[in-house]
């Protein structure tokens, strides 16, 4: 299969360009290091000459807060505006290019932040799910959102096939090597709201994840929240650490959370369903599993 993958070179790019690649794909680079922007719709239909589906995985953040996680924080971010232009428009650019040229499967990179469950904000129980309501809080949450939305609204219209996948925050093990330096350095550092309930997920099962929502024998259009399967947590246990931080929250886990104390606190048994994939790279002791 021949695939447009916009923000090829950004943190997770090179990551999907692989699988992708390793899975036999045909790999077509779309990122603004080129010159390429994905607010440009004539380009986006040029590059995407001969393509059978679209990854987009292109966007811009907001700017990370605090100086200390900057190092940690997305590698593209800009203003308000720039957020929902590049994120909203430019989505809305890969949906027509996708009708225009006839692509039958878009894969487009959401975030686990459509929910608004984090930086201060509560859920309204854990583990979160693919049922809990979303109610995103500022500029990249809410773009986010409306991705998802405008990715409905393409398939309700056209038939394309969207699949919008939710992970956590994404670790390269460069990364992972920033965050155990920086726990040991300063071990309140763990539980800023940044690290979103203890969830993670590594670039190579993002990847895997992608490769498998281009290629599962699906139709419609689907939100799948993304997660490794333990919390990365120096000490506390997932219900220990639910209880820590937000101790007047539902408590929904199970006798899995027995078996499995260290179990993740985003259930991400959705994708596992159905897109028949399921993470391999875990926080302790080996991260492969």
């Amino acid at each position: 299969m021949r695939v447009l993958v916009t923000g090829n070179r950004g943190l997770v790019g090179p990551a999907v360009t692989a699988a992708l690649t390793s899975a036999g794909h045909h790999p077509v680079g779309f990122d603004l290091a080129d010159g390429h922007d994905v607010r440009d719709a004539a380009d986006l239909e040029r590059m995407s000459a001969g393509c059978d589906g679209i990854v987009h995985l292109a966007a811009v953040d907001e700017p990370v807060d605090e100086p200390d996680l900057a190092r940690f924080g997305p590698n593209t971010t800009g203003t308000d505006a720039l957020v929902f232009e590049t994120n909203v428009l430019g989505t809305g650019n890969v949906l027509r290019t996708a009708e225009r040229r006839g692509i039958a499967r878009v894969v487009v990179l959401s975030s686990v932040d459509v929910l608004g469950c984090f930086g201060g904000a509560r859920p309204d129980y854990l583990p979160l799910d693919d049922r809990h309501p979303a109610r995103p809080v500022g500029a990249y949450g809410m773009s986010k959102w409306l991705v998802e939305q405008l990715c409905a609204a393409a398939t309700a219209a056209t038939g394309v096939c969207t699949v919008c996948l939710r992970p956590p925050g994404v670790f390269t093990e460069e990364i992972y090597a920033g965050i155990r330096q920086a726990r040991r350095d300063d071990p309140a550092f763990e539980w800023s709201p940044f690290w979103q309930y203890g969830a993670f997920l590594d670039v190579r099962d993002l990847a895997s994840a992608v490769e498998r929502a281009l290629t599962a024998p699906l139709t419609g259009h689907h939100r799948l929240l993304l997660c490794a399967a333990d919390i990365s947590s120096a000490h506390d246990d997932a219900r220990t650490l639910a209880e820590r931080l937000l101790p007047d929250v539902e408590w929904r886990g199970g006798p899995e959370y027995d078996t499995d104390p260290f179990r993740a606190l985003v259930d991400a048994s959705g994708a596992r369903a159905l897109l028949g994939w399921a993470p391999r790279h875990r926080w302790r002791p080996a991260r492969v599993v």
